[in-house]
């Protein structure tokens, strides 16, 4: 039986990708782009790098991104690119439309909620707040203010003891092979991966039995009979 669920927030609950079609024409005017390059390409570019790389970390997918052709030279630095997002993100996040109503759901069936994301504090705090799910949660756990990082699982045992359940009665849900699945399932969770990023890129890794393509589709299962 499960009877918790904790969640990512990054691709999971916040639609990433709408986010940045609203802010990367503001990259424009700080960047300098290559001759010809529209915001729609640049945004095109950059949603793609994001697909393929961001699981192998930041300065990769960065990396990846300066390496396109899309800006002038120079190109940015990863860290000039990465500063230029989480600035932004302070600023714009769009949710998924079912979003809240599937947490709602899910709290109406009888579901501790929880979150546990890695990153800066103040930044994934807002990012909850301009989704409109400030407070809405149970437990709320950052990587900064435990001072671990997905995938150990000690973070997930953490929320476990918050929640004052058993972690074989949680599952998690995330879109990192690595971070949500690897880590959730070491933990002892029951682990839901989200599509939402595209491909399994981590072979090595074993597919969790349970998929999702959206938040939504979490309403298909039987929760009491998992785990």
């Amino acid at each position: 039986m499960i009877r918790g669920a904790v969640f990512d927030v990054d691709h999971t609950l916040f639609d990433r990708y709408a986010t940045l079609c609203k802010i990367l024409p503001e990259a424009r005017e700080r960047f300098a782009l290559a001759e010809g390059v529209t915001d729609a390409q640049l945004t095109s570019t950059w949603i793609a790098a994001d697909k393929k790389f961001v699981h192998f970390g930041w300065e990769r997918m960065f990396g990846e991104l300066a390496k396109t052709g899309v800006f002038a030279p120079p190109a940015p630095s990863p860290e000039e690119l990465g500063a230029f997002l989480w600035e932004t993100f302070a600023r714009v996040a769009v949710p998924f439309p079912y979003t809240r109503p599937t947490l709602e759901e899910l709290r109406r069936r009888g579901l501790r909620l929880a979150v546990i994301t890695n990153g800066k504090s103040a930044l994934q705090r807002k990012k909850l707040e301009m989704i409109g799910l400030d407070g809405f949660f149970d437990e709320v756990i950052v990587s900064e203010e435990v001072g671990i990082d997905k995938p150990d699982p000690e973070i997930f045992h953490i929320m476990a003891r918050r929640l004052g359940l058993p972690e074989k009665e949680l599952c998690y849900v995330g879109d990192s092979e690595e971070n949500d699945v690897k880590g959730s399932r070491a933990a002892g969770y029951t682990p839901v991966w989200i599509r939402t990023t595209g491909s399994w890129e981590f072979p090595e890794i074993p597919m969790p039995r349970l998929r999702i393509n959206a938040l939504y589709e979490l309403l298909d299962y039987d929760f009491d009979t998992l785990g």
